[in-house]
C-alpha cells in the first residue's frame, strides 16, 4: 500500500510539473513565432498536495487514518468573446476509501448585459452573508467532511449548478440564484465521521441500511444588497430546503424537509474594528420554525495580530442553542507564517470545537499547513458532542503554480 501512495503521488506530482512546463513553453512558442500573439495562450494554474492525518484514539467505527490523499488541482480563466470562461478541477486518491475520485468544482461562463447586469453560468462556488463559519443566510451547499477532517478550508464550500444574475441600480443592487437541482451539503452521515443518530439514540457509523431520500426539485436565492457610507446592508431570501437531512418520511427515512427563509445583515466599521449583524428565521414547512441571530466583531488587537468575536442563538418554540466563537490570528512579518485558533463553545448544550492551525509559505511554490479537529462534550447528542470519537490531526504539503 506504502508504495501505490508513493506512486500516486508521484504521478500527481508529474502531473502538475508537467502542466506548469507546458504553460512556460506554451509562451515561448508564442513569443518566437507570433510576437504579440503571446496573450493568447491560456494561463493554466493550480497545485499539487498531499494530506495526511489520523485520529487521536481508535473509532469502533472507522480506521484510525481521517485523511491520506495526494490531490492534483488544475483552473484556467480565460476571456473571449467578451465572455470570461473559467474551469476548475480536481482529481485525488483518498486513501480513506481507497479509491480514486474526481470533481469539477467550477465550469461556468459570465458576461455583462445591459450594462449594469453581470450573468454567470455553470458550475461556480457560491457565498454570501456576514457570518465567520456560521452560516444564516448563506444556504449554499457546504462540505462539512472535508472541513472536519483537514482539508484546505477552500473545499468547505461545495460547488452548486447555477444561474446566477447580479444587476446593479443606483438605490439597490440585486443577486439572483436559481439552481435547477437541489444541492445539499456533503453532510456527516457515518461513512467518514460517525455521529448522534436520533432515530437509534446512539452513535453510528456508516450503516448501509439508512436511505436518505433526497427532493427533485429546484432551488431560488435572493439577495438585495448595498453599500451606503461605508455601511452594507443585505436582505435575504430562500426557497429550497434544509441542507441536511432533518425530516423523517411516512416510513420513517431520513429526507430534507421544504424550507423557505428571509433575512438580513448589516455590516459598518465601529471604532478600531468591524461589526457585523445578522438574522433569519427559518420556516420549515414540516416542522417548528425558528429563528437565528448572530452578532461579532473583529479588529486588530495588535500588530499582525486580529482577534475576532461572534455570539449566535437559534431559537425555536421548544429548543434554544447558543454558540459563542472567537478566532484569533497571528502572521509574522514576512508574512510566511500564520497561526490562528478558532473556538466554538455552546453554554447551553456544553459542548464545542476548538480549530488551531498554521500555514507556512516556504516560497512561491511549497508551503505546509496544519492542524488538528478537537471537539469536546457532556452529552454525546449535542451538535459537536456527537464527534467527540473523530478527533484529529493532520498536515499537507502543497506545491502551488
Amino acid at each position: 500500500m506504502p508504495y501505490r501512495k508513493i506512486f500516486t503521488f508521484t504521478v500527481l506530482f508529474t502531473l502538475a510539473q508537467a502542466a506548469s512546463a507546458q504553460d512556460s513553453w506554451d509562451d515561448d512558442e508564442w513569443e518566437s513565432d507570433w510576437g504579440a500573439e503571446q496573450d493568447q495562450g491560456i494561463d493554466v494554474y493550480g497545485y499539487v498536495e498531499a494530506a495526511i492525518g489520523g485520529r487521536f484514539e481508535p473509532s469502533p467505527y472507522h480506521k484510525r487514518l481521517s485523511i491520506a490523499e495526494p490531490r492534483l488541482q488544475l483552473g484556467f480563466d480565460e476571456r473571449w468573446q467578451n465572455t470570461t470562461w473559467t474551469a476548475k478541477a480536481d482529481g485525488w486518491y483518498d486513501g480513506f476509501d481507497e479509491t480514486w475520485h474526481g470533481q469539477i468544482r467550477e465550469l461556468n461562463a459570465q458576461f455583462t448585459v445591459f450594462d449594469n447586469t453581470d450573468i454567470k453560468i455553470g458550475r461556480q462556488i457560491l457565498t454570501w452573508g456576514t457570518g465567520d463559519y456560521l452560516f444564516l443566510n448563506d444556504l449554499f451547499p457546504k462540505d462539512w467532511q472535508s472541513f472536519f477532517v483537514g482539508r484546505d478550508q477552500e473545499y468547505l464550500k461545495a460547488p452548486s449548478d447555477s444561474l446566477r444574475v447580479t444587476s446593479y441600480f443606483d438605490w439597490f443592487n440585486i443577486d439572483f440564484v436559481w439552481s435547477p437541482e437541489f444541492d445539499h451539503d456533503n453532510y456527516i452521515r457515518g461513512e467518514r465521521i460517525s455521529y448522534f443518530n436520533p432515530l437509534t439514540q446512539q452513535l453510528t457509523g456508516d450503516d448501509p441500511s439508512i436511505q436518505f431520500v433526497e427532493p427533485k426539485r429546484d432551488e431560488y436565492a435572493l439577495r438585495l444588497f448595498r453599500n451606503h457610507d461605508g455601511v452594507e446592508y443585505a436582505v435575504y431570501g430562500y426557497d429550497g430546503f434544509t441542507k441536511s437531512p432533518e425530516a423523517v418520511t411516512e416510513s420513517f427515512q431520513p429526507t430534507f424537509g421544504r424550507l423557505t427563509v428571509i433575512g438580513a445583515s448589516v455590516r459598518m466599521p465601529l471604532g478600531p474594528g468591524l461589526v457585523n449583524t445578522e438574522v433569519a428565521n427559518y420556516n420549515r414547512h414540516d416542522g417548528e420554525d425558528h429563528w437565528r441571530a448572530l452578532v461579532g466583531y473583529e479588529q486588530e488587537l495588535w500588530t499582525r495580530f486580529t482577534g475576532s468575536f461572534q455570539a449566535y442563538v437559534e431559537k425555536g418554540d421548544t429548543q434554544t442553542r447558543t454558540v459563542f466563537t472567537t478566532r484569533l490570528t497571528w502572521r509574522d512579518e514576512r508574512d510566511d507564517l500564520s497561526l490562528s485558533l478558532f473556538a466554538f463553545v455552546s453554554p447551553n448544550q456544553n459542548d464545542g470545537y476548538l480549530r488551531p492551525t498554521f500555514d507556512y509559505r516556504i516560497d512561491d511554490n511549497w508551503s505546509f499547513s496544519g492542524g488538528f479537529n478537537l471537539f469536546f462534550r457532556e452529552r454525546p447528542e449535542t451538535f459537536f458532542g456527537q464527534f467527540t470519537e473523530n478527533n484529529n490531526a493532520y498536515l499537507r504539503m502543497r506545491y502551488a503554480f
